[in-house]
């Protein structure tokens, strides 16, 4: 009797020990959890400061015509990679477009510090003088960024957001949305791979969601891209939202 009691309250206080170990565990990786987040979004409210800085420092608007004129020379001593910015009315979309041959403002801010929101960016050579340009950012959990991509799924934000405006120092497009999905990356790359400039038109309209009328003299693109969790079975996701313009 004297070792069942001995061994029950041993097994007692194997099981305490066991809950206060989960207990303690549950508070680390909570810690750990809202430290990330605490950052993130940090970071977010640092980047999202500077960019209006940004906004206020070189952007002026006439008040008759609400023409929007850049100061390039303030922008390029700022950071000589800026070379246009993006603008997407009704949603938080707003920010210059640096250019970089690699990843780099994947993670880090216009003006070069590390930020886990990087900045939208684009690796093509000549960026809108190309046929197409590429841009990338995040798809932030903060809402930051290129988050709000995903939306262009929805036939309503479709249609009530499909002009936005992209500006460069020689010249500002106005681009028209006409194909908006969610596809995997290498899927992606080996559908457009052997594809002429007007093939990839064409194929951008078959594979869009939504379905919009477009003019066929369709001379230059631009394809917006961001991480998707649609039909997402890894972590990070291979999945991405394109959103394909015109550029007039």
């Amino acid at each position: 009797m004297k070792i069942q009691k001995r061994i029950k309250k041993q097994n007692t206080i194997y099981k305490k020990l066991l809950v206060i170990l989960i207990i303690i565990l549950f508070i680390v990786v909570l810690f750990f959890c809202s430290s990330i987040m605490f950052n993130d979004f940090k970071q977010a409210k640092e980047n999202n400061e500077f960019t209006e800085n940004l906004i206020e420092d070189s952007f002026e608007i006439n008040p008759e015509t609400q023409e929007i004129k850049i100061d390039w020379n303030y922008l390029k001593s700022v950071n000589e990679d800026i070379v246009a910015w993006i603008e997407i009315e009704g949603t938080n979309i707003n920010y210059p477009i640096l250019k970089e041959k690699d990843t780099y403002y994947l993670h880090h801010t216009f003006d070069k510090k590390y930020n886990s929101n990087g900045s939208i960016f684009t690796t093509n050579s000549l960026p809108f003088k190309d046929d197409e340009t590429i841009i990338y950012g995040h798809n932030m959990k903060n809402q930051s960024m290129f988050s709000q991509l995903g939306k262009y799924l929805n036939n309503d934000f479709f249609y009530s957001h499909n002009k936005f405006k992209i500006y460069t120092p020689n010249c500002n497009y106005e681009a028209t949305v006409f194909s908006a999905y969610s596809i995997g990356v290498e899927v992606e790359k080996n559908n457009i791979k052997l594809l002429d400039f007007n093939e990839r038109v064409n194929y951008y309209k078959k594979v869009s969601k939504i379905h919009s009328q477009v003019d066929d003299n369709i001379s230059k693109i631009v394809k917006l891209s961001t991480c998707s969790y649609i039909n997402a079975k890894t972590s990070p996701t291979d999945q991405r939202y394109y959103i394909i313009a015109t550029l007039n």
